[in-house]
């Protein structure tokens, strides 16, 4: 790449709506803000994105967008998972070490991103927005940027990195450099009570169901008296559900509401099968007749697992044609099939067909599907199907959890006297 392509790369990405270019030098660029602010991307800054081009193609960016790797360098984004208890607070230019730099082989580091990291993510359409919302804070504070470049402030996450260890090919590098951060990972939790999450993806990818309403109640300030009394226990789950965060938690305090209900209605079942036999004129007390209502019994409990369980309380107490209307409503939200196009789930296949007489029993056995990956974590099992708490994967859980939302609201509703 040439000094005149870079120019026109930098111009490319930063005029845009909120600057423009006023002024234009052999290797510097100036920009202006509609406010009258002026910033410029320095000789300094532009050579030195020109010389990082010269290596670009050393990197890789796995397994994740948000590493930075080749054989003997290792970085990845990392953010606070702590939203209540302890922080990381990092000023600018402070570092956390594990591991001695002077005498340790190998050591590991967070600190802001590298030089490379920042350059090799400039141009990403996240990064630029951050980098042009700094420069406006700082505009709003009255600061003279005339003499400061955009190198400046451009976007720095912090990252974690491996120091010293060199590896065959940048994929090696990436496998065992993250099993180093891992162990680093799981000492500061237990060391400082501080607990940091590995970004998988930027966050402008993360597409998520939170935004979603379904049926959306304008009642204004102004708000209806209750017309029945709610069960004051799964409406406790479900007020647990909404103010959590975390979409496992969430997806396991709405999957709460429905348990609750197993027993009773699963008995129900029971009660209305016998009742059938013994208001048969012709039932008698003879051995064939009470060998029903022991077969009966002994098929009730075989049959009655947590999924047929599941089941038979959406069955009773959520329409199907609703079932039917929410999920195409959630899907043209997300613009993605995500129930009604066939998946592998934790080891299993599973679909929702919109059709009656299947999405009950297809949403049930999905929801107990995920409800078992998210509790049981044996190691009898492959760990490829079961559920790891990465970054990822919570995003998918989280595409998930309206679905049972919908379903707890609905059994509230349906269950109140």
């Amino acid at each position: 790449m040439t000094l005149q392509e870079v120019k026109e790369k930098f111009k490319e990405a930063y005029a845009r709506k909120w600057l423009e270019v006023v002024d234009e030098h052999e290797d510097e660029i100036c920009f202006q803000s509609r406010g009258g602010t002026t910033i410029k991307a320095s000789s300094e800054d532009i050579r030195s994105y020109l010389e990082f081009e010269s290596r670009r193609s050393t990197y890789i960016h796995k397994p994740f967008e948000t590493c930075l790797c080749n054989k003997d360098h290792f970085e990845q984004m990392i953010t606070s998972g702590n939203r209540y208890g302890s922080f990381l607070n990092m000023r600018r230019g402070q570092t956390i070490t594990f591991g001695n730099p002077e005498t340790d082989p190998v050591y590991v580091e967070i600190s802001e991103a590298s030089a490379d990291y920042r350059n090799y993510l400039r141009f990403n359409e996240y990064f630029i927005m951050r980098t042009l919302d700094r420069f406006r804070m700082n505009g709003r504070h009255g600061r003279n940027d005339s003499d400061r470049d955009i190198g400046f402030y451009v976007y720095a996450p912090l990252t974690i990195k491996v120091f010293g260890l060199s590896e065959t090919t940048p994929e090696k590098m990436a496998e065992n450099a993250s099993e180093i951060i891992e162990g680093c990972l799981f000492n500061i939790s237990y060391l400082k009570g501080i607990a940091l999450v590995l970004e998988e993806e930027l966050p402008h990818r993360q597409v998520i169901g939170d935004d979603f309403k379904y049926e959306d109640h304008d009642f204004g300030t102004e708000l209806p008296m209750p017309r029945s009394t709610v069960n004051k226990d799964v409406a406790r789950f479900y007020q647990r559900g909404m103010v959590v965060e975390d979409p496992i938690n969430q997806f396991l305090s709405y999957y709460q509401v429905l348990e609750y209900y197993f027993l009773s209605v699963s008995d129900e079942e029971l009660y209305r099968k016998l009742t059938t036999i013994y208001n048969d004129p012709g039932f008698t007390s003879s051995p064939k007749h009470l060998d029903k209502v022991i077969q009966s019994t002994l098929n009730h409990k075989r049959e009655s697992d947590e999924t047929e369980m599941l089941r038979l309380v959406v069955s009773k107490h959520v329409s199907e044609d609703d079932l039917i209307e929410f999920i195409g409503a959630y899907e043209n939200h997300l613009d993605e099939k995500l129930f009604t196009k066939k998946r592998k789930m934790f080891g299993e296949f599973t679909e929702i067909r919109l059709t009656a007489g299947h999405v009950i029993g297809n949403v049930s056995k999905r929801i107990k599907l995920i409800r078992n990956a998210l509790v049981h974590s044996s190691d009898r099992y492959n760990r490829n199907e079961n559920f790891v708490p990465t970054r990822q994967a919570e995003l998918e859980i989280r595409k998930e959890v309206p679905l049972v939302k919908f379903l707890a609201e609905k059994v509230i509703i349906a269950t109140a006297e």
